[in-house]
């Protein structure tokens, strides 16, 4: 039986080994994750300063890019990476479940924190969870010719009162 066009694909992960040595190569297997981080389309990187966490990086998708956001919003945040983390943004329950349970990272209040890849096998796991979460926040019909979003916003303003 052939799946629909609209159904997403099963999203399984396997769990992740814990180990406390340090692995040779992390340093490169994190660089190449940026490097594919980068190679998105429709995303811009802001680096943070100030008070936040120092080193952090913010991928925003750009306006044009979601359907999420308006003129008048913010981009949406796609993820934030620091020197432990990659907070994701976008990732549905089903996801959110399958990262927790099998170890590669924790729930926050608006994002899943995931731990950085430490070999070329968890960098494809990483970059699988990177690549559901931009599927979801990604909606390429929004910048298309002829496509139309309306939002609430968007209505007439009249009111049924007599106080006008």
């Amino acid at each position: 039986m052939a799946a629909s066009p609209h159904t997403r694909p099963r999203f399984d992960l396997p769990k992740r080994i814990r180990t406390e040595r340090k692995i040779p190569n992390e340093f490169s297997t994190r660089m190449a994750l940026i490097d594919r981080i980068a190679d998105l389309h429709g995303i811009e990187t802001v680096e943070c300063s100030g008070n936040t966490v120092p080193g952090q990086v913010n991928v925003y998708l750009k306006q044009g890019s979601t359907g999420r956001t308006r003129e008048r919003q913010a981009p949406a945040l796609f993820c934030s990476l620091n020197c432990n983390t990659v907070a994701v943004s976008g990732l549905d329950r089903r996801a959110e479940y399958q990262v927790i349970a099998r170890g590669w990272g924790e729930l926050a209040l608006d994002h899943v924190n995931i731990l950085l890849p430490r070999n070329t096998g968890e960098l494809n796991v990483v970059w699988k969870i990177l690549q559901r979460a931009y599927a979801n926040l990604h909606v390429p019909s929004a910048g298309a010719a002829g496509a139309q979003i309306v939002s609430t916003w968007d209505y007439p303003k009249y009111s049924r009162t007599t106080l006008q």
